[in-house]
């Protein structure tokens, strides 16, 4: 008896014995973790600022030398990794200020230049030179844009890495805290330290990429400056400009300069019995090229006979071609594509190759001229740029926060018209594929599992707007469109929830009620507000109730709720009915009984059981009243079709057996007593008006 008892008690106790053991594990836990939390106060503060970021890089440096000899190597790099990862971002304060202090003065000399000191007409030489400039300009943007795009791109990866090992963070917490073992507690601690690191290095990578991401705007802004400035410089010269014989010469003379150093480096290659040097053969050719190039614009410039101007674009088309031709070996030389790479100076090669690139753009200048205007973009290039530049349009910016080991970090999300292009394409194919199997899966849920429409009907619904609301969610985070940027419609859909959908809510609610305490079901026959009829459907807002005539109407489920509803096939589909009749006072009552229970059993639709039955109901003032109460079968028939049948019946039983239905008739009674009197009196006459 005894040791039974024991073992109840230990029984009992083991509970209680686990309960208090798992609470001191968490009390080690946490107090474990507020240490480490304590050494990493340093870390809070703002990412923006070069103080705070030395700050954070001095811990870390200081947490690394801490370090015992026997410490984990993954958290060692883990470590080492966020001091390279700090020193990157002190970098990138440098590129922000260097970016910022050249916007200033492009935008100041965009607002300052107010046209050229020199009057015209100005030389041909000066409207290439800005030509170039926008050429180089506009390169320089398509850079800087698409490294924007990257900038862009990699600080959504930063974030989608901080927000994964801030979520491995927590799991691991929580599997250190309901550790079995000191050692699985030990593993997780240390796979929480390594975790937090990684957290760290995402904030501090998103935090160096926003900087660069605010540099590339920044040099953007510039760029764009620039491009202005160029292009009003470019429209002042329009038409102002001229060849002049002393501009000729001053290209002929660098030219000349050019290849005459070519030459000498050559000869002085040859009297040292070195290999030449191909890229001054090269260079030699190259000026001959530009040489001849300058002559045969000279001759054309303002020219108007269509036989010189064609005969002109014909030779300044082969010359672009041979230079289109040593660009393309300098760039496959250059990327070591091509064979005799190797004894070519790189750097050599890309000066020539960047002087080829701009004799190239004068050529095209020049045909451009000769063509009557700028060279023209193709169409097709125009309209997809004009795309590409639709499409990435920026209609609204999301902040988003994040908070790591206190600190804020705060980052920019643009909602551009790309992003909500594809999340409609998304929500529009998503609506049709849930749809769709919606459809499916209810018609495989009633064939397989002998689900009731109803049941099935609203099944299918919940799980439509299941799949709606994950189908948004998957679409935001698809399209890259934070939640934060539905924020700005918080305060007005917040109020048109409160107000327009008030009904629509209790409608809805109604209609989860009706599911679940199911009062009655599709088929029923109910009478509601004076609508009777069948139910059709049961809906999420409404139901359908057929009615007999055919015409379907829509009840809110409020209504079915709030209002005195009568279903008449609830619990049975069987249903009683009564037909009134009178029959005159001669008629004999028990006939009359006898005739009424003939005719319902005659009727193959009257149910034998419950058997009908016929009631003496009362002596009415004009006939006796009878009453005949019979059960039949709501799947059957219905009440008004069986009702007309046994009147038509009645009546021709009643017809046989002599008995009359009593009809509008009014008695008047004489008292026979005494003789009637009989007075006879004249009319009398009218008199006649005048």
């Amino acid at each position: 008896m005894i040791p039974s008892i024991h073992h109840r008690l230990l029984a009992h106790l083991n509970p209680v014995k686990r309960l208090f053991k798992n609470l001191a594990v968490s009390v080690i836990l946490a107090a474990s973790l507020v240490t480490q939390l304590a050494a990493q106060d340093a870390l809070s503060g703002d990412f923006s600022k070069r103080p705070e970021i030395e700050k954070r890089l001095a811990a870390v440096r200081a947490e690394t030398s801490g370090l015992p000899t026997d410490a984990d190597p993954d958290l060692r790099e883990r470590l080492q990794q966020l001091e390279a990862i700090c020193q990157f971002h002190l970098a990138a304060l440098d590129v922000v200020a260097k970016a910022q202090a050249g916007r200033e003065p492009a935008a100041q000399a965009l607002t300052a230049w107010h046209g050229f000191p020199q009057p015209p007409p100005y030389s041909i030489l000066l409207l290439d030179d800005v030509r170039e400039t926008l050429a180089n300009l506009a390169a320089a943007q398509r850079a800087g844009e698409a490294q924007h795009r990257i900038f862009t791109a990699e600080i959504e990866g930063a974030r989608d890495k901080l927000d994964t090992h801030q979520q491995d963070e927590r799991k691991l917490m929580d599997a250190a805290s309901s550790a079995g073992t000191p050692e699985a507690r030990q593993s997780a601690e240390r796979s929480v330290k390594i975790e937090r690191v990684s957290s760290r290095i995402a904030a501090e990578a998103v935090a160096r990429l926003n900087l660069r991401l605010q540099s590339q705007q920044a040099e953007l802004d510039m760029i764009r400056s620039q491009t202005e400035l160029a292009s009003v410089q470019e429209k002042a010269l329009q038409g102002k400009t001229t060849f002049l014989q002393k501009d000729l010469d001053e290209v002929q003379q660098r030219i000349a300069r050019n290849k005459a150093e070519a030459l000498a480096a050559m000869a002085a290659a040859s009297r040292q019995s070195q290999s030449p040097n191909p890229l001054l053969a090269w260079k030699t050719e190259f000026l001959d090229l530009e040489k001849d190039f300058w002559n045969t614009r000279f001759a054309a410039h303002g020219k108007k006979n269509p036989a010189t101007v064609k005969k002109t674009l014909a030779t300044l088309g082969e010359s672009k071609k041979r230079i289109d031709d040593w660009i393309e070996i300098a760039q496959l030389r250059l990327a070591g594509g091509a064979t005799g790479a190797a004894e070519i100076d790189p750097r050599k090669l890309r000066e020539n190759l960047q002087q080829a690139s701009r004799l190239q753009r004068r050529i095209g200048f020049a045909i451009a001229d000769l063509e009557g205007g700028h060279l023209k973009t193709p169409v097709l290039d125009l309209v997809s740029s004009r795309l590409h530049a639709l499409w990435d349009t920026e209609l609204y910016l999301a902040e988003e926060t994040e908070v790591v080991n206190g600190s804020k970090i705060s980052t920019f999300r643009a909602v551009t018209v790309g992003k909500l292009v594809r999340l409609a394409l998304i929500l529009t194919v998503g609506w049709l594929l849930l749809g769709f199997i919606s459809r499916k899966v209810k018609s495989i849920v009633i064939r397989k599992s002998g689900i009731s429409q109803t049941t099935s009907d609203i099944a299918a619904k919940f799980a439509f707007g299941l799949g709606l609301a994950l189908l948004v969610i998957y679409g935001l985070n698809t399209a890259r469109i934070p939640f934060t940027a539905l924020a700005f419609l918080g305060g007005a859909l917040a109020i048109g929830v409160g107000f327009g959908t008030q009904t629509l809510l209790k409608n809805f609610i109604s209609g989860i009620i009706l599911i679940f305490e199911r009062p009655f079901k599709v088929g029923d026959t109910v009478e509601v507000d004076g609508v009777t009829g069948t139910i059709r459907s049961i809906g999420m807002r409404a139901s359908i109730i057929k009615q007999r005539n055919g015409i379907d109407t829509i009840i809110p489920n409020s209504t079915l709720l709030e209002n005195q509803v009568t279903n008449w096939t609830l619990g049975d589909t069987l249903l009683r009915h009564s037909l009134t009749l009178g029959v005159d006072y001669s008629s004999p009552t028990r006939d009359v009984s006898q005739t009424l229970l003939a005719v319902a059993d005659e009727h193959g639709l009257v149910l034998k059981n419950p058997a009908p039955e016929v009631r003496f109901e009362d002596f009415g003032d004009k006939a006796l009243v009878f009453r005949l109460l019979f059960w039949f079968d709501t799947r059957k028939t219905s009440r008004d079709t069986l009702a007309s049948d046994l009147r038509h019946m009645i009546e021709k039983a009643f017809s046989e057996s002599n008995i009359t239905i009593a009809g509008q008739q009014n008695d008047i009674r004489l008292d026979s007593d005494r003789p009637l009197r009989v007075k006879l009196s004249r009319p009398t006459k009218k008199k006649r008006s005048d």
